[in-house]
C-alpha cells in the first residue's frame, strides 16, 4: 500500500494556519515586517538569529522580519486553515483557536524574570469565518495581546540555546487567567499557570454560532496608533475526557488528582473539570472512569 495517502492526510491535518489568503500591510506598520507568510505554520520558538539569540518565552518575545508580519493602520491579514477549526466543548477549557503574536511581559529584576506588565500587546481585531465570505467578529480579546509565546518547557526567559522540551502550540493557556494574577510572579511561578502551553490569545468559537471555521481575519483600524504583529494560528486539540494529566493515558494518578482537587476548578489547578462547569465533582469522576485506559 502506498503511503501517500498518509502523507497527504498529515500535512493536511496539521494545526497551524496553511495559506495566506490576502495581505494588506495598511499605514504605519513597522518597516521591513511585511512578509505575510510568517503567520502561517508553527509560531517561533527560538528568535534573534546571530544577532541576539534566545528563546521564545513569556519575557523574550519573537522581533526578526522572518518571524512576524506588522499590520498597520487600516490593514488587514485573512489566512486560511485546511482542516476546519471546531467548536469543541471538549477542548481545554472549550477554547478552540490560538492566535500568537509578539507581546511580551516587562521584566522588574532583569533577567531573573519578575512580571511587571506587559508591552506590544497592540491589539488587533479578530474575526472567523467559515467560508471566507461571512464575518463574525471576536469581542472578547484582541490578536496581539495575552498570553505571550512560550517555545520550551525547560528554557529559563533567555536562554541562547534551544531547550530540549518543545512546549505544546495546540493548549492554550486557563483564559480565567488575568495579568493581576501574575504580576510580581517569578518565571517559575508564571510558568506554573502555563503548565505545557506555549501560550496564545484563546479564543472560544461558542459564541460565534458557527460549528466550525476555516478563516481568520487580522485587521487593524484605519485611526490606530498601534500595529499588531502576527506570529501564527494553532487549532486547539481536544482533550482526551479522563487524562488529567494530558500524558495519554488515564490511570490511577489522574484519579488521584481529580479527587484530590474536587470542589471549584481552581485557576492554575489540574485539568479535571471535563463538563465544563468549573466544578470538579462525581460528573467528572464518573466520566474519567468511564474512559479509564485498558
Amino acid at each position: 500500500m502506498s503511503s501517500l495517502p498518509i502523507i497527504v492526510s498529515l500535512l493536511l491535518s496539521n494545526p497551524w494556519a496553511d495559506t495566506v489568503v490576502s495581505f494588506d500591510e495598511g499605514i504605519g506598520g513597522t518597516p521591513g515586517y511585511n512578509i505575510a507568510d510568517t503567520a502561517i505554520g508553527e509560531p517561533s520558538r527560538f528568535t534573534g538569529g546571530d544577532i541576539w539569540p534566545g528563546v521564545v518565552s513569556p519575557f523574550n518575545a519573537p522581533w526578526l522580519a522572518d518571524e512576524i508580519v506588522s499590520i498597520g493602520a487600516g490593514g488587514s491579514l485573512v489566512v486560511a486553515f485546511n482542516s476546519p477549526v471546531t467548536d469543541d466543548p471538549m477542548n481545554p477549557w472549550g477554547i478552540d483557536l490560538l492566535v500568537f503574536g509578539n507581546s511580551g511581559l516587562l521584566d522588574n529584576s532583569w533577567p531573573a524574570g519578575i512580571v511587571g506588565g506587559v508591552f506590544s500587546d497592540d491589539g488587533g481585531q479578530i474575526e472567523v469565518s467559515a467560508d471566507g465570505k461571512i464575518w463574525v467578529a471576536i469581542t472578547t480579546n484582541e490578536a496581539d495581546g495575552l498570553w505571550p509565546t512560550r517555545g520550551f518547557i525547560d528554557s529559563q526567559p533567555y536562554d541562547a540555546v534551544e531547550g530540549s522540551q518543545p512546549s505544546d502550540f495546540t493548549m492554550p493557556v486557563d483564559p480565567r487567567l488575568t495579568l493581576n494574577d501574575v504580576m510580581g510572579l517569578t518565571n517559575d511561578e508564571l510558568i506554573a499557570y502555563y503548565r505545557t502551553s506555549g501560550g496564545g490569545t484563546p479564543i472560544d468559537l461558542a459564541g460565534t454560532g458557527l460549528d466550525e471555521i476555516s478563516y481568520v481575519r487580522i485587521s487593524v483600524d484605519a485611526s490606530s496608533k498601534l500595529s499588531p504583529e502576527i506570529d501564527g494560528f494553532s487549532d486547539v486539540q481536544e482533550q482526551f475526557v479522563g487524562d488529567v494529566n494530558m500524558n495519554g493515558v488515564v490511570d490511577v494518578t489522574d484519579l488521584l488528582i481529580l479527587v484530590g482537587s474536587f470542589g471549584p476548578a481552581e485557576i492554575g489547578g489540574p485539568l479535571a473539570d471535563f463538563n465544563g462547569d468549573l466544578i470538579i465533582d462525581v460528573i467528572d469522576l464518573l466520566a474519567l472512569i468511564g474512559n479509564w485506559s485498558s
